[in-house]
């Protein structure tokens, strides 16, 4: 588990090693707010909600051939809320997750703001799942566990964003939509998707 986690870590950073361009954006962090949800076979449109989550990293542009990519690694939130109603008894979900994401990204200016399209690749790395249920809108069972480690596999999908800089400093402003392709389980059918809004600062 510790290999895995700092061998993702370390992806990045041997990116920039072989990078010496000095226009692109240096060092940078971010902290933002996850809104995450799952679609597929298992989670009805109707039944099923978003979760929120805080999420950080630190990010950097490098030049692969001669493509300019922003690239970084990060904690971001996924899971689910899911409601299913049957007479007088009403069942629920409240899953949240915490995955370790690698990322890179390709920018496009486009007046004041940027675009941009990439991939991400996240590795789970904790998370907690509660279950109810209630009777006339009464609590009668609540349950609620800390999920393993491989209780998830590895999460992959693609990302689009746009982010506004804030006057002539460093910062920015933005807000990520995240359109997982992975399947979550066998046992679970559906993938992760939602939006990530943030703000970062690069030195």
């Amino acid at each position: 588990m510790i290999k895995k986690v700092l061998l993702m870590m370390a992806l990045p950073v041997c990116l920039v090693m072989g990078q010496d361009q000095p226009e692109l954006p240096g060092w940078g962090v971010y902290v933002g707010y996850g809104q995450m949800g799952a679609t597929g076979d298992d989670f009805g449109s109707d039944s099923t909600r978003t979760t929120g989550g805080p999420g950080f990293g630190v990010s950097k542009g490098v030049w692969l051939g001669g493509m300019p990519l922003q690239v970084g690694v990060g904690l971001h939130p996924r899971g689910w809320k899911k409601e299913i109603e049957e007479g007088d008894f009403k069942s629920t979900q409240d899953c949240k997750l915490q995955y370790l994401d690698l990322w890179a990204q390709m920018p496009y200016p486009l007046g004041p703001v940027f675009l941009a399209a990439g991939v991400n690749v996240g590795m789970f790395v904790g998370g907690t799942f509660e279950k109810g249920l209630e009777f006339l809108g009464e609590s009668i069972d609540t349950e609620e566990s800390k999920l393993d480690s491989d209780a998830f596999g590895l999460d992959y999908g693609l990302n689009f964003g746009v982010a506004y800089p804030i006057g002539d400093t460093r910062a920015q402003v933005g807000v990520l939509y995240v359109l997982g392709l992975a399947k979550l389980g066998e046992d679970t059918k559906g993938t992760f998707n939602g939006l990530f809004f943030n703000a970062g600062y690069s030195f």
